[in-house]
């Protein structure tokens, strides 16, 4: 038989653990909590801050990019090398882009990070500037820059100031593309590295998603006018 001493023992050993395994558990499920939905809370912070903050979405952060952008030159045609102009740096605002029948029109970035892309629509790497006859690919968020992008239709213009010229687009075809498949790259790697012009702007699909989604919707554009760049003379 156990003594009274063991018996108080066990009792006090009992409420020990009736007090610390709930405290335990709130824990760990605070920290479950917190993994699950940070993907999902980041967004909505960065939503409410533009919607109820006094910059707007054109405007967020935009104070921290360098800018080579000073409006309109007025060069619509002929042919610059690059002696002409100022060379974009990474995270410079070079340009601006506006889309017919949609609410687009901000900053058109040289680079495409996660923090350049909240401040404006950002041309990729792996693509050209614009009037080098080839592919230009330019990415903006669904929830601010590109929020609109759907609402353009088949035939609706884009344009594109530069610090060298100005250039027109006309969308020619939308389509959604899923980047989970293995094949994702061939949807639009034909665009991206041909021997003609096209300007492709995309966003993440669904439109309203806040969290992370692996669709992107795609706008395709034919060139239209703007000067020729040549950048190997």
């Amino acid at each position: 038989m156990r003594t009274n001493s063991e018996k108080n023992r066990s009792k006090k050993s009992y409420r020990g653990n009736f007090i610390i395994l709930p405290i335990v558990f709130l824990i760990c499920g605070y920290i479950l909590f917190f993994v699950c939905l940070t993907p999902i809370i980041d967004p909505l912070i960065s939503v409410y801050s533009i919607a109820f903050s006094n910059a707007n979405a054109a405007t967020v952060e935009k104070s921290e990019t360098n800018s080579i952008f000073n409006g309109t030159t007025g060069i619509r045609s002929g042919i610059l090398t690059v002696d002409d102009f100022e060379y974009p740096a990474w995270g410079d605002v070079f340009g601006n882009i506006k889309v017919d029948n949609t609410q687009i029109d901000c900053d058109l970035i040289f680079g495409d990070s996660t923090p350049l892309l909240k401040k404006g629509a950002c041309m990729s790497m792996m693509s050209h500037i614009p009037g080098c006859n080839t592919g230009v690919l330019v990415a903006a968020h669904n929830n601010t820059y590109f929020h609109t992008l759907p609402q353009a239709q088949i035939g609706d213009l884009v344009h594109v100031e530069t610090n060298y010229g100005s250039f027109v687009y006309r969308i020619y075809e939308t389509k959604i593309v899923d980047m989970s498949k293995p094949d994702y790259y061939n949807l639009y790697e034909p665009e991206l590295y041909g021997d003609k012009e096209i300007l492709m702007l995309y966003t993440c699909w669904p439109i309203d998603t806040l969290a992370s989604t692996p669709q992107r919707y795609f706008a395709f554009c034919e060139f239209v006018s703007g000067p020729q760049v040549n950048l190997y003379e």
